[in-house]
């Protein structure tokens, strides 16, 4: 009985080692969340309501014709084969767009999705130079002198603004390599 408790016991360590892993890099994204999401007031670090906002699945026609209604960019990587594109539209004017491969539910919580998130904000380019500065962080320039930032803790995770442009964006990618390649060769655009 007891050697049949020790080699359940050890068979369930591996899955509370990854459980662990995924939870510390939830939370690292989380934080990082916190410290370069936009502000409603225009002040870094300024604190708004959470929302809930429900994720459906659109064609790209709905993505572009939103697009058009915001007043404000929206971005994402194109049309790509074999995905679902996920809209969230959250409270402040948040857009997220996921490319999720075929059988994969809408809302599904794992974070191993390209997305896409643009956020409406006065003073983004500055907020995004001034993220540049913190310790860990790494700064990219673009072309048409927009500016790109990521953490080295969390590279997966990669910020962007440009100038005369009230959105910050983020792209997502599993991937950091990937994250980084799409900002910097330009496939992150705005939906025309």
């Amino acid at each position: 009985m007891l050697g049949d408790t020790l080699i359940a016991t050890r068979a369930r360590r591996p899955r509370l080692r990854i459980g662990a892993i995924a939870a510390v890099a939830l939370a690292a994204g989380f934080i990082t969340w916190l410290v370069l999401r936009p502000g409603t007031d225009g002040k870094p670090g300024s604190s708004r309501a959470p929302t809930h906002a429900a994720p459906e699945i659109v064609a790209p026609a709905r993505l572009r014709a939103l697009a058009a209604t915001l007043g404000h960019a929206l971005y994402w990587v194109g049309t790509k084969p074999a995905v679902r594109y996920e809209l969230t539209q959250a409270a402040g004017g948040n857009i997220f767009i996921r490319y999720l491969p075929a059988g994969v539910k809408v809302g599904d919580p794992r974070p191993g999705f390209l997305t896409i998130g643009t956020y409406p904000q006065r003073g983004a380019l500055a907020k995004i130079r001034a993220a540049g500065k913190r310790p860990g962080a790494l700064t990219m320039n673009l072309a048409g002198a927009g500016i790109a930032v990521y953490d080295e803790a969390r590279p997966t995770s990669v910020y962007f603004a440009f100038p005369g442009r009230a959105v910050q964006v983020e792209v997502f990618d599993p991937s950091a390599r990937t994250a980084r390649r799409l900002v910097l060769s330009g496939q992150v655009v705005p939906i025309r």
